[in-house]
């Protein structure tokens, strides 16, 4: 088995209601990352990747970056050490 890392997310700033998961799920599935992605209560996002280091690195960049129409204002990132190997990547409402 490859080297995997996990990293969670928490993503501020207009990061709700401009299709950021949709966007996120997107560049996940391009890079073959698993995990997931909900928006939280306080308005941020949060995102559990799971993936080759570059892999998710890249993810991450896009987390950073966002759509046109969010403005990502600060990222919190987080090593884990999984409990879970995911298999997918998916939306979670």
């Amino acid at each position: 088995m490859d080297h995997i890392v996990t990293h969670l997310l928490h993503i501020y700033g207009r990061v709700q209601g401009v299709g950021f998961r949709n966007y996120i799920n997107h560049h996940a599935h391009e890079r073959s990352v698993t995990g997931w992605i909900r928006n939280r209560s306080d308005g941020s996002v949060e995102v559990m990747l799971q993936g080759k280091p570059a892999d998710v690195g890249s993810v991450e960049a896009a987390c950073r970056k966002g759509p046109s129409m969010a403005n990502v204002e600060h990222v919190d990132r987080y090593p884990v050490d999984p409990d879970t190997i995911y298999d997918t990547f998916e939306v979670r409402y």
